[in-house]
């Protein structure tokens, strides 16, 4: 699943309708090609091809004095259930290594409920201290291995401080949604 037809559809449907000039100049300011690895010319390379999968739809066209015209764009309802899916992947699904996708569950938690965000927040603390014991037993594996590299290990052990760290943020996360911190789907 690609991070940029995400992130480019969670933005259509944040901002629509919107042109790609607007959403290349937002995303960007969310410093998207640092984090996502998505640089401007893949988010209009996402648009089309969004377009093509019938996710989003032409809503018209802008134009600003002598500049031409921009064609904007808005999220279908096969787009909705797409975005949700993609996004629902990453809110409940950790991978020990992946730092994309929990970025993208914290740009587009909006659009989901406050309770399926706490709920699956709650299952990737879990999950991560899962993996946090696996990376352990990873390291003894490594250690006594007679053809593994002894520093191998710090591969274990940088997942294990990505994972713990983003442990510490999810908690400190779940009692501001907890508060009533942000506004999700569903609420006013």
């Amino acid at each position: 699943m690609s991070t940029t037809r995400l992130v480019v559809l969670g933005a259509v449907k944040q901002f629509q309708p919107v042109h790609g000039y607007f959403l290349r100049r937002e995303l960007m300011t969310w410093m998207v090609d640092q984090w996502a690895n998505i640089q401007p010319g893949s988010i209009y390379n996402a648009l089309r091809a969004l377009e093509v999968d019938g996710y989003i739809v032409e809503s018209g066209t802008e134009t600003e004095g002598k500049r031409p015209a921009r064609t904007t764009y808005s999220i279908t309802p096969a787009g909705e259930v797409e975005l949700n899916r993609m996004l629902r992947d990453r809110l409940w699904n950790v991978a020990p290594f992946d730092t994309q996708a929990i970025m993208t569950v914290a740009s587009f938690m909006f659009l989901l409920s406050r309770d399926e965000v706490i709920s699956g927040l709650e299952h990737r603390i879990a999950k991560s201290d899962a993996i946090i014991t696996s990376n352990g037993f990873n390291v003894e594996d490594t250690l006594s291995s007679e053809t593994t590299p002894d520093y191998v290990r710090e591969i274990f052990d940088l997942s294990t401080a990505r994972l713990s760290a983003e442990k510490t943020w999810a908690n400190a996360l779940l009692e501001r949604l907890r508060a009533g911190e942000y506004t999700f789907a569903g609420e006013e």
